[in-house]
């Protein structure tokens, strides 16, 4: 693609870093291109390795899910089931250090709430412009999602998203994001939420910023959208 993975642009590259609206777009078109697979093909395809470098941007930055190697199509009939205990298929662990759901880690059992977990992360990644797993960091630090845990549980995630996001994330947008990214990679798959949800979630966090953007270009029409920092600890406690 034009424009080459999402990860280039997050990390190690030659690219500007990305705005955090185009961002939160490009988010919307990996999560639509999930919720495609999960629901109007058919039968339904697991995606199995969803990360970062493997959704391309083309000429005008549109993301795209590429490599379908490792992806499963949902041959048999509980995989349309509501019952996300029924929902699995047997496969042999495969996928990306740090991407994986824990449940699919535990027992080889593949669901669509797999890709969902992946996507989590990918999520993160976004927000804190870092690698999943990155050895040269600190034995605290290497995993993101567990990094990000414990921020989150101290409250003190703004010090960890990408230095060029700073100041420009509205309050009610930053906390819709970490809402569903919070859900997407919680331990337990019975909490994570179904693609569609995402698709939503993430609209409404871009509309969300785009009206605060609009609403301080009202008052400030030649100064730049700047916010203070933000706090966010989630209600629930990681388990």
């Amino acid at each position: 693609m034009k424009n080459g993975t999402l990860s280039d642009h997050l990390y190690g590259s030659e690219y500007d870093p990305l705005p955090w609206k185009q961002r939160l777009k490009i988010c919307i078109d990996a999560a639509r291109g999930l919720h495609y697979l999960h629901t109007r093909v058919k039968p339904a395809i697991i995606h199995s390795d969803v990360k970062s470098s493997n959704i391309l941007l083309d000429y005008n930055l549109v993301g795209k899910l590429s490599d379908f190697g490792l992806s499963k199509m949902c041959l048999q009939l509980s995989c349309f089931s509501t019952s996300k205990a029924l929902e699995k298929v047997d496969s042999v662990v495969k996928g990306s250090n740090g991407c994986l759901d824990p449940e699919h880690l535990k027992d080889g059992g593949l669901s669509k709430e797999s890709d969902v977990y992946s996507f989590g992360v990918v999520l993160f990644e976004v927000l804190c412009a870092r690698k999943v797993f990155d050895p040269t960091l600190d034995e605290d630090e290497r995993h993101l999602v567990d990094w990000v845990r414990r921020c989150i549980g101290r409250g003190t995630i703004y010090n960890i998203i990408d230095p060029y996001l700073k100041g420009k994330i509205a309050p009610g947008c930053f906390r819709r994001f970490m809402d569903l990214a919070y859900y997407c990679t919680c331990l337990e798959g019975n909490t994570w939420p179904e693609m569609d949800e995402v698709v939503l979630m993430l609209k409404l966090a871009l509309e969300m910023q785009e009206n605060a953007d609009s609403e301080m270009k009202n008052l400030d029409p030649h100064g730049d959208c700047m916010y203070g920092e933000i706090s966010y600890v989630h209600p629930c406690s990681w388990s």
